[in-house]
């Protein structure tokens, strides 16, 4: 078999859409791989929650609206400019899986994301931070106020 476990799992499992039904599973193996299977999920939702909660407490930008003060929180849309190409081509969500054939400006935003990466590696390898430092909450936190506050920081 050429899949990985994930798709093993739903074959045995005999959940329908990326694998065919397995039909030499006895309802044991069933059940255990359909709990995986759903425990894989939760677990997968509750990361991605988690992680939106993280970039919803970033505020940095204070706005003043008659008498009193509006705090802006979580994301503010900017869309992004990679060149002149850009419009001819559809806005990128990068927290959208992609479907179907990439664009130019995908891939042109998946270049310069892995250049950065490589900064980022590069800073973190010659400081002597340990890997699991860019883990931590905080720094989550610190990366999307840099997305807010956008190019010059």
């Amino acid at each position: 078999m050429s899949s990985g476990i994930s798709r093993l799992k739903k074959h045995i499992a005999q959940i329908k859409g990326s694998a065919s039904s397995c039909p030499n599973a006895s309802k044991e193996d069933i059940a255990k791989c359909k709990a995986a299977v759903e425990e894989e999920s939760k677990n997968k939702k509750e990361k991605l929650q988690e992680a939106n909660d993280i970039r919803e407490e970033v505020t940095i930008i204070k706005e003043e609206d008659g008498d009193e003060e509006v705090e802006i929180v979580g994301t503010r849309k900017r869309p992004h400019t990679l060149g002149p190409m850009d419009k001819y081509v559809l806005d990128i969500n990068p927290r959208k899986k992609m479907m179907g054939q990439q664009t130019i400006s995908a891939t042109l935003l998946k270049a310069i994301s892995e250049k950065v990466d490589s900064f980022l590696a590069r800073w973190v390898y010659e400081a002597g931070i340990p890997f699991h430092a860019i883990d931590n909450n905080s720094f989550a936190q610190f990366c999307e106020a840099v997305g807010h506050f956008g190019v010059g920081y």
